[in-house]
């Protein structure tokens, strides 16, 4: 048990607790499946991606990425912290504004953003609406005219990033990818001649985004020398960019997105995923950090241009970490050649799909003293394997009323689960020993609240 202090976990005789509550008491109190929160590692998570920058020679600002945790609390904390909000949805833009944070504070991304999300991104005057196909500049220029206002535009660009066999942790920024414009091509030279052609536009600068669950800082290297071309290519046209996005993708020291031979592997036979190798993220984003200021540095000394600042769109990289799932075991099997199944209170089907794709360690909070027994394969209560939530793990012997603390689930459960198997799990926030209930569990009759079911006369 001496990774306990990778999460801030203590151990208090034989169970576990996260900053002085104990894991068993919240279980009992909320029930489970219960996702926890701790404030005090979001906050942490936030001054660590934050005090890089500076000290590399930057300006840089950090924008949350919205659907990752969609959590009105969290968003709540993190905005206090200073953290701005990088939205893709109409839904995420107008929770942004219902917590209070102020038009800088907010940029657009997205794909094929409906006209609604970009007239309502206009309407606030957000710092920046990225596009990435030129249609979306034709409407944003309309929209414009329509309201009288000036468009703050970014363009997102496709770096062309080499991709890794078997692994999809760079996926978005490859030359394979249908995201950004490329280097080029008719629709990035129409963009390019539009904006600087006319006065609707305020050209803010470029994005890209190169993928996600990334542990080194190579592939940032690779995407901000390729992405040089394109300021040389704005540059010629009088377009100077105030901002450079870097995106997100920043894995966390504690959790591993699954490679493709990993899968085939643990499911063809039977072999155990292998646990994350253990490397600090400060050391990444200061890797990567340092990369900003020497290349985009290098350039913009040798142009006589300003260096842009930084954007950073981090998403489990500030709030992966900082929260837990709590699963009640329900029942322990032994199937043949001894192999052992645990049946527990939620998996993949309804808490999130990550749990097929992603390695998150697992304690079992009652039994803290440091024993492991056998392996187990750990299921959801549906009746489908797919319904998962671990295979092969080495844990101390269980029992029905066990209770599991899965970690490292800030990152796309909260977004992600659904009712498909009953009510939605309610979360609770820790600070300084105290619990609150920041997300009822959702009830039966918030399920059907919704629905109408029509009289025989009127079908």
């Amino acid at each position: 048990m001496s990774d306990l202090k990778n999460w801030a976990l203590e151990r208090r005789g034989n169970e576990l607790s996260w900053d002085g509550c104990r894991l068993t008491d919240l279980a009992r109190e909320f029930g489970t499946p219960l996702f926890v929160v701790n404030r005090h590692i979001l906050e942490e998570s936030v001054r660590s991606m934050t005090g890089v920058f500076g000290p590399a020679g930057l300006q840089a600002r950090v924008f949350f990425s919205y659907k990752t945790n969609p959590l009105p609390e969290m968003l709540h904390v993190l905005a206090g912290s200073g953290v701005g909000a990088e939205v893709i949805s109409e839904l995420e833009l107008r929770l942004a504004r219902r917590l209070g944070l102020g038009a800088e504070r907010i940029i657009v991304n997205g794909g094929a953003k409906p006209e609604a999300l970009l007239r309502l991104a206009v309407e606030n005057d957000t710092d920046m609406i990225t596009v990435q196909r030129f249609a979306d500049l034709q409407t944003l220029e309309r929209i414009g005219r329509d309201l009288g206002k000036k468009v703050n535009v970014g363009l997102r660009i496709n770096p062309g990033v080499r991709g890794r066999f078997f692994s999809f942790t760079v996926s978005t920024g490859t030359a394979k990818s249908p995201i950004g414009f490329v280097l080029g091509s008719e629709d990035w030279k129409q963009a390019l001649r539009t904006l600087a052609g006319k006065t609707v536009f305020r050209f803010r600068g470029l994005h890209f985004h190169i993928g996600s669950g990334i542990r080194t800082a190579a592939p940032y290297r690779e995407a901000l020398r390729n992405t040089l071309p394109f300021l040389e290519d704005a540059r010629r046209l009088g377009l100077f960019p105030e901002v450079l996005d870097i995106g997100g993708g920043f894995n966390i020291s504690t959790l591993k997105e699954v490679d493709l031979w990993e899968a085939i592997r643990l499911f063809a036979w039977n072999k155990p995923q292998r646990p994350p190798r253990f490397r600090s993220q400060t050391l990444l984003l200061g890797e990567v950090a340092r990369a900003c200021a020497g290349i985009l540095g290098g350039y913009c000394r040798q142009k006589g241009t300003r260096l842009p600042e930084i954007f950073v769109e981090p998403g489990r990289a500030l709030s992966a970490s900082s929260q837990l799932l709590l699963l009640g075991v329900k029942s322990v099997v032994e199937r043949k050649k001894g192999r052992l199944a645990a049946i527990c209170d939620g998996g993949a089907m309804s808490l999130s799909h990550l749990l097929l794709s992603e390695y998150h360690s697992i304690f079992v909070a009652n039994k803290a003293d440091g024993r492991t027994g056998r392996r187990y394969n750990l299921y959801g209560s549906l009746p489908t394997p797919l319904d998962f939530v671990a295979a092969e793990r080495r844990l101390p012997p269980l029992a029905s009323g066990d209770i599991l603390a899965v970690m490292d689930t800030g990152a796309y459960f909260t977004s992600l689960n659904n009712n498909f198997a009953g009510p939605r799990p309610a979360v609770v926030m820790l600070d300084n020993g105290e619990s609150r209930l920041i997300r009822r569990r959702e009830t039966f009759e918030d399920i059907f609240s919704r629905d109408t079911i029509l009289s025989e006369g009127g079908r």
